[in-house]
């Protein structure tokens, strides 16, 4: 007889209503192996008794990758986190999703040596269409990252450009 899959439903408020869950991603770091702990077998007026479970496993998810050693983060781990939390087990990674990929833009954008430009360009459409954001572009002698493209003209290629700089460090390479 093969056993379903039990995902346990959220009550929203008082009516029994089910709460609306967003997925969620996390990582998976094997299984954690648990002590027995006490279960309360029976509590009536009479009579009170405990009992232990058996020792086990179960699979350890977190926001936060296992570390190089025994299963449990430490400070090189990868978070799923924008600001990291305590962790269960291990130590607190010094990584997160923003200083992976936003630390670097956020310190240009309020470096006080940063410039924000607005320029008129003039682009051929084939240009036009090869641009991407992450782009490098030379500008009166100085290298710009391309922040966005407005009011793109078909007919004539004119268009409004805005762009940031000086470029972060190592994009030229």
């Amino acid at each position: 007889m093969a056993q379903g899959l039990y995902i346990p439903t959220f009550i929203a408020n008082e009516n029994f209503d089910p709460a609306v869950i967003n997925p969620r991603v996390f990582y998976y770091n094997g299984l954690k192996t648990i002590d027995p702990s006490p279960v309360f077998a029976s509590m009536d007026s009479s009579r009170f008794s405990t009992s232990y479970n058996r020792p086990g496993e179960f699979p350890y998810f977190d926001h936060y990758s296992s570390g190089s050693t025994d299963e449990t983060p430490d400070e090189g781990s990868d978070s799923l986190l924008f600001f990291n939390e305590e962790t269960a087990y291990g130590t607190l990674p010094t990584n997160t999703l923003y200083t992976e990929y936003w630390q670097t833009y956020i310190e240009l954008l309020y470096n006080p040596k940063t410039r924000f430009i607005e320029c008129q360009a003039n682009l051929p459409f084939a240009l036009y269409t090869d641009f991407k954001l992450n782009d490098i572009v030379l500008f009166k002698g100085s290298h710009f990252h391309l922040r966005a493209i407005n009011d793109y003209n078909l007919k004539t290629g004119d268009c409004k450009l805005e762009l940031l700089g000086p470029i972060i460090k190592d994009s030229l390479d």
